[in-house]
């Protein structure tokens, strides 16, 4: 068991990570929590130190590309939805009841925190009714630990989860749990103290637990309930190969609004000023639009172009340049206006070879959890099923256009209608086998099937036969 020591210093630790400190810049770009948020206008007064410029206009407006890049290749993998295959009907009947919407909801979050974090975690338990369950869990209160083996050994013996909770007098605390194979143990830290949990009545608690009675009963489960999908090898954020671009964006799109407000009226060229400051000075302009001079005094207005093609064109580069590089499909090009099948397939290309790789990831990462049901199904049903018995599909959907989808459609018919018609136009010089042969294969149908259907007798005969008789 891990020492008090030992936990407390994986959380800290594991707080102060490379690996945590960008998942928490993905999802703060992913909430739209940018870094123009925080930016600031200096200058420097004529005592020649750096002052914040409070009177000049400092719009902050941050533009949430990531959100909808992440959202869209979630939506994308998922268009098609997520099917166990296998060719028994019985065990197709057993699995539907473990991987229904409620499992493709917990995918669909488990998949958002892999694009936005590099990561995310999988939990498995069992249910009320004894029962497999999988739900999402929070990749940043999941510290992994090894304790001892070799440094290229990826199972963790323990995982340790973190987050706060209230106690007595609304006083925060931080509830942790130390998981290994098969216990949980519950601690609570007040005042940097860290304890077991007495207001938990089995601790440590084994994974599965029953109670009969006054008596508890348990099951050892030798394998840790969290797994985790990673979103490449190295565990980056979708975010790693655009956020500096996102803040040229936001940079060049808050510029332009702040030159807009700053130099919409022009420059004031101002004689004989009747204030004590410059910033007096901008602060009547703004507020009054009136500026008090002397008698000899002067006020001259001078119009400036702004750089607004310049900051225009540099923006519709920086948003080429995030799409293109974050693999994805910018839904706001318009193109001619010609919007068919081949144009959308076209567009979709980068997303589709990005999505593929995470796919390739997820099919291999589904291989637990299926092993895990496959278990649970052997032991309730006295069967011996493999998860080689079965298949995971995922295969995503292009949007196509309808109307040419219909005519395609219609044109795959007419086609089919009239080979048809001319294998029959031939039917009186061939025999009733090889027309059946070609038949079937145009319309991709199984010639044994058939013949085998035909050679039976019809319910009718049949029927006629036993009247007969």
């Amino acid at each position: 068991m891990l020492s008090v020591q030992r936990i407390m210093s994986a959380i800290a630790a594991d707080k102060y990570s490379r690996r945590k400190r960008q998942a928490r810049t993905g999802q703060k770009y992913y909430d739209g929590r940018h870094d123009i948020l925080d930016a600031r206008i200096f200058y420097i007064d004529q005592n020649g130190k750096i002052q914040e410029d409070v009177a000049k206009s400092n719009a902050r407006i941050p533009h949430p590309f990531f959100k909808e890049i992440a959202d869209q290749e979630v939506s994308y993998i998922l268009s098609g939805g997520i099917r166990f295959r296998t060719k028994d009907s019985e065990l197709e009947e057993y699995l539907l009841p473990y991987f229904g919407d409620a499992f493709i909801g917990q995918i669909q979050e488990l998949l958002t925190d892999t694009v936005v974090r590099g990561f995310g975690y999988l939990y498995w338990y069992k249910d009320d009714r004894n029962r497999i369950r999988f739900q999402h869990a929070d990749s940043m209160g999941l510290v992994e630990v090894k304790d001892g083996g070799s440094d290229t050994d990826t199972v963790n013996d323990y995982i340790i989860r973190y987050y706060p909770v209230l106690v007595k007098d609304n006083r925060t605390a931080t509830r942790i749990e130390v998981w290994d194979g098969n216990k949980t143990y519950y601690y609570i830290s007040t005042g940097g103290i860290l304890e077991l949990d007495r207001n938990v009545p089995v601790n440590p608690c084994p994974h599965l637990l029953y109670k009969v009675g006054s008596e508890y009963y348990y099951e050892e489960m030798n394998r840790l309930p969290f797994l985790r999908l990673d979103n490449d090898r190295s565990q980056q954020s979708g975010l790693r190969a655009i956020k500096e671009i996102i803040d040229d964006y936001d940079v060049m799109n808050s510029g332009l609004s702040n030159n807009l407000q700053d130099v919409a009226e022009g420059i004031y060229v101002v004689k004989g000023f009747k204030g004590n400051s410059l910033d007096e000075l901008i602060w009547n302009v703004k507020s009054r639009k009136t500026v008090g001079v002397s008698e000899k005094g002067d006020l001259d207005i001078k119009t400036v172009n702004i750089p607004y093609e310049a900051r225009k064109t540099k923006m519709e580069i920086d948003e080429k340049n995030i799409y293109r590089l974050a693999l994805a499909f910018n839904s706001s090009q318009t193109g001619d206006g010609n919007i068919t099948n081949i144009v959308l397939k076209s567009r979709y290309t980068l997303l589709d070879m990005k999505a593929k790789k995470l796919i390739t990831r997820i099919k291999d990462f589904l291989q637990t959890p299926l092993e895990i049901v496959l278990d649970e199904i052997n032991a309730e049903h006295h069967t011996a099923f493999e998860p080689e018995d079965v298949y995971i599909e995922i295969i995503p959907v292009i949007p196509t256009d309808e109307k040419e989808d219909a005519e395609i459609e219609k044109l795959n018919a007419e086609t089919l209608q009239i080979k048809i018609g001319t294998v029959l136009d031939v039917a009186s010089v061939v025999d009733e086998e090889t027309l059946l042969k070609e038949v079937c294969r145009i319309m991709e149908l199984d010639f044994e099937e058939i013949r085998g259907k035909m050679m039976q007798p019809s319910e009718a005969e049949v029927l006629r036969e036993v009247l007969s008789g």
